[in-house]
């Protein structure tokens, strides 16, 4: 048994192997993003964004693998596992210049694409559950391990590609290039979901493996540290715990429908080929679209009503049936039918858009048309009146005229009356003035005054 024990732990062992002085320098050593590494980084983004965009898993991978961003977290947990303060500031310095910089790519990159569409890569990685802790857990154990070996293997490209930090960062560039916050929260969370558990990771096996301290840490502060970094973790576990919540209960309730169906709709003269389960507030609506020879009769659509309400999570629910009595050769052609039709009328609704969109400039242009016709004239007359009271009459319109060479214009024509007892001389002083009130005032380049 003793044997068999040893055997056991000498399999488990870590110890054997570590390289602590190298691993620390090579961590450290990487921690800065500058020169070269900006430059990769920058690619890395523009690939992800890429791969997320035209829905390019092969794309996404490429761009995991390059990506130097998990240099600076493992260098956090490693800063935090040893006490050293300086390497703590440094990687978290850089950390941050990572994270301003893929997001600045991906949001020009999603701010200029002719896509640009919430692709499923892209909402894929919009409610990380505790699963994704599961994988920063492990993902970052296997970094730290394998980065702590004398003799240096292949994992480190496997731990890029299964904590994936580059691909949800850059899918909260696609929510604030489309002002979409729902998915730059979700994406970002689980960025930063990532990136705290890879290095609470780091941190844990540091510690494991008796990594020596920088600096002196008295047992209360290492006490303090522990506790702060447990609390920091259940904070940030917690909302993902409520996403796992809603997936499982999705996942339930979708299960107990398709049970449903098969074992009380599906027969052989009818079966259920799609079902929609919609919610709105308190009420719960069962939607089964139904296909077969016969049409399912009041009595039977009683008693799937009682089956219904006999399940547990759909007891609530009301059940509609929307039936199409078409024999077993035609079902298929039929769900084609229905997504062709579905697909039809959003084009439909599309050109109709179009068309409405195309009227309502049309209408703009000639509001705007019409307001450049159109003075304050009230005011005007008020004003000049009481400018010069020498004024009799005064009257304004649109002139459309032609040179024979250029296209018809419209101008503005004022006509002015003065009083007969005003000389000539002064009449013309008093001209010149009111036009250049008149362009000020109405900001017109080019008008005709004519005065009577």
């Amino acid at each position: 048994m003793n044997e068999l024990r040893n055997i056991f732990f000498k399999a488990i062992n870590l110890s054997e192997g570590t390289d602590i002085k190298g691993t620390i320098d090579s961590i450290r050593k990487n921690i800065e993003i500058r020169g070269y590494n900006v430059w990769i980084l920058a690619c890395g983004a523009i690939l992800a964004s890429i791969g997320l965009d035209t829905n390019s898993p092969a794309v996404i991978i490429g761009a995991m693998l390059i990506s130097p961003l998990m240099a600076p977290i493992l260098g956090i947990g490693l800063s935090v596992g040893i006490n050293d303060r300086d390497s703590l500031i440094l990687a978290l310095e850089n950390f941050g210049v990572a994270v301003g910089a893929s997001l600045l790519m991906s949001t020009l990159y999603f701010s200029i694409t002719p896509l640009g569409v919430a692709t499923p890569e892209i909402l894929s990685r919009t409610q990380p559950t505790l699963l994704d802790v599961g994988v920063a857990i492990f993902g970052g154990i296997a970094g730290i391990v394998a980065g702590s070996r004398k003799e240096k293997t292949n994992a480190i490209p496997g731990v890029a590609i299964a904590t994936a930090l580059m691909p949800p960062l850059c899918v909260a560039g696609f929510g604030l290039a489309n002002a979409k916050w729902d998915i730059f929260l979700g994406a970002f969370y689980l960025f930063f979901l990532n990136s705290v558990f890879i290095a609470l990771s780091t941190y844990t096996i540091v510690r494991f493996l008796h990594f020596p301290y920088t600096e002196f840490i008295d047992l209360s502060t290492k006490r303090k540290v522990i506790r702060y970094m447990v609390i920091f973790s259940i904070l940030v576990i917690v909302p993902s715990t409520w996403f796992m919540i809603n997936i499982i209960r999705d996942l339930r309730l979708n299960r107990e429908i398709n049970q449903f169906i098969v074992e009380y709709v599906n027969t052989d003269k009818h079966e259920a080929f799609r079902h929609d389960y919609l919610q709105e507030d308190s009420t719960s609506v069962l939607k089964l679209y139904i296909t077969g020879e016969d049409y399912i009769t009041q009595q039977e659509e009683a008693e799937l009503k009682a089956r219904l309400k006999e399940t547990p999570h759909l007891a609530h629910a009301q059940l509609k049936l929307i039936q199409f009595n078409v024999p077993p050769e035609d079902r298929d052609k039929l769900k084609n039918e229905v997504t062709m039709g579905v697909l039809q009328q959003m084009e439909l609704k599309q050109k109709v858009f179009d068309q409405k969109q195309a009227q309502i400039d049309s209408l703009r242009a000639i509001l705007g048309h019409i307001s450049s016709d159109t003075i304050p004239f009230g005011a005007i007359s008020r004003e000049l009146k009481s400018l010069y009271p020498e004024l009799t009459h005064f009257a304004y319109g649109m002139n459309l005229g032609t040179d024979f060479t250029h296209k018809p214009d419209t101008l503005p024509i004022f006509i002015l009356e003065w009083d007969k007892r005003i000389s000539s001389r002064s009449r013309r002083e008093k001209q010149q003035k009111i036009t250049q009130f008149l362009k000020l005032r109405l900001q017109l380049d080019t008008l005709q005054l004519i005065s009577l």
